[in-house]
């Protein structure tokens, strides 16, 4: 069983390829995955792993790396983006929809804190994002908490909550593109 825990790797943390728990190099892109598979071990870094890998899933516009760590029986999220009312799966379908017309993402994340309480946990940080959705350029400083569950001895999502800092966001259309 593959189980984020337990030091195996399921997943290419950079591409988002299925690996074999054998291999020390993925395969698609060629990531030393030997190298931080000891790290999952920890709880604290399979948790940080699957945060990472979740925001990395954006930026690669990979929707199924995305549903691959969510809970999908009891996902929520509240969103940066509209509607900012609670969603489930139907906020991930919006989500992969959106992914298909973003160009240019950029992030950095700042002042991550995880606290385990044994088989969940909440991981909260700021992130600062940038790029491009059709004609429309973005630059968003957001809060996040992420609580994430044990579920069959991987460590899944089941809400998010973004939420930007009020002010900050700067939208600009190009009209040359409109």
């Amino acid at each position: 069983m593959n189980t984020h825990g337990g030091g195996v790797l399921p997943y290419c943390p950079n591409c988002g390829a299925q690996i074999d728990e054998k291999d020390d190099l993925c395969k698609q892109c060629g990531f030393n995955v030997a190298q931080i598979k000891g790290l999952l071990n920890s709880p604290y870094e399979a948790v940080k792993s699957v945060v990472l890998q979740r925001i990395e899933g954006i930026r690669r516009r990979d929707a199924d790396a995305v549903q691959r760590l969510i809970d999908k029986e009891n996902y929520t999220k509240f969103d940066d983006w509209p509607p900012f009312e609670r969603q489930g799966l139907d906020g991930l379908r919006r989500e992969a929809e959106a992914l298909k017309v973003l160009r240019e993402y950029r992030y950095e994340i700042n002042d991550l804190r995880i606290d385990l309480f044994g088989d969940a946990a909440l991981a909260s940080f700021t992130i600062e994002y940038s790029g491009r959705m059709r004609n429309l350029d973005f630059n968003v400083k957001s809060r996040v908490s992420i609580v994430l569950v044990k579920v069959g001895g991987e460590w899944k999502i089941v809400h998010e909550h973004w939420s930007r800092f009020p002010g900050r966001e700067e939208y600009r259309h190009r009209l040359l593109f409109c």
